[in-house]
């Protein structure tokens, strides 16, 4: 039976929750982001988890697919105290979540609303006509944002604390098709649903390493990508990945996954770490704790000793000739 996994989404107090989402939505129209602020938000990223020194004292490779494969036990007690530990310790655990679907909504005219359920100032950055956008929701408010061009949009939400690194970071998505022409003008028509399917095996399958299949509560299929190829989809409905639908041994339909976005609109697609914390199992054996790596040494190792067992056997097989010509 092919397991279903649950994707972690941030937290926040229901009370903030309703605050934010009860709060006025603001308008909001972001110029394409000048370079140097999606830097600061790379750097915001990059640093958090550092020494005093400016080195990341986990020295994980943060597009290695196994970088965040935490332990269950680990990841759950940490998730029970994310809203109180990281305020305190300013500290990232490095584990790109998804953001809640439910702090996404659409106004009449299907416009996205994205609201902050936070006491800090939220940084939700974008992409939309081929250039990052960059929106700042204010603590416990909400926004709502003019997307006319049809499509499923993918973000990241960055909470910073007060020294400017990010103390939660998560992967949400919006979608598109919805405008506003003024108060006396009706709104316009629904844009077209995407095509859905629940309970859908996946397959990761990156160039370094393949790994168990598993299934998530839903998929959205967003189609064939012009941008970065392939075909998109949705991990229950948030976490982007690029890929193709294929079927698994038993004629079911399942996707197989190619590469994902971690951090959209400041990084590409890319294999990688899924954003909702999908715990990968490599394929070569479903136990294991091996990354990639340890599977390359261990072959490397392999090969290193079958060359050994062949020199000695061809050094045998020299000294036996030896004899027999004496």
């Amino acid at each position: 039976m092919v397991e279903i996994h649950q994707a972690d989404t941030l937290q926040a107090p229901q009370q903030d929750v309703e605050l934010a989402k009860a709060s006025a939505p603001v308008e909001q129209r972001p110029e394409p982001a000048p370079t140097a602020d999606v830097d600061d938000l790379r750097i915001a990223i990059r640093l958090s988890n550092a020494t005093a020194d400016g080195r990341d004292d986990n020295g994980r490779d943060w597009h290695d697919p196994n970088a965040f494969r935490g332990d269950r036990d680990n990841r759950d007690n940490h998730d029970s105290r994310d809203n109180h530990d990281n305020r305190d310790n300013h500290d990232w655990d490095r584990r790109v979540r998804q953001w809640d679907r439910n702090w996404v909504r659409y106004d009449d005219y299907y416009r996205p609303i994205l609201c902050n359920p936070y006491h800090d100032t939220l940084r939700v950055i974008y992409i939309y006509e081929y250039r990052p956008r960059i929106v700042l929701i204010p603590p416990l408010a909400s926004i709502v944002l003019d997307t006319l061009a049809y499509g499923a949009y993918n973000f990241t939400a960055l909470v910073l604390n007060t020294l400017g690194t990010a103390e939660n970071v998560a992967v949400g998505s919006f979608f598109g098709g919805g405008y506003y022409d003024g108060p006396d003008v009706a709104p316009p028509p629904p844009p077209p649903p995407l095509p859905t399917y629940d309970d859908v095996p996946v397959v990761v399958n990156y160039p370094q390493a393949s790994y168990e299949p598993f299934t998530v509560r839903q998929i959205v299929d967003v189609g064939d990508d012009a941008q970065y190829g392939e075909h998109k989809v949705l991990l229950d409905g948030v976490t982007p990945v690029w890929g193709a639908w294929t079927q698994n041994p038993g004629g079911q339909r399942q996707f197989e996954v190619h590469k994902t976005q971690q951090l959209p609109g400041i990084d590409d697609p890319q294999a990688g770490p899924l954003p909702g914390n999908y715990q990968l199992r490599l394929a070569s054996n479903p136990s294991s704790d091996f990354t990639p790596r340890d599977v390359f040494v261990i072959a490397a190792d392999a090969v290193v000793g079958t060359l050994a067992l062949c020199a000695a056997g061809a050094f045998v097989i020299s000294r036996r000739r030896s004899r027999t010509l004496h």
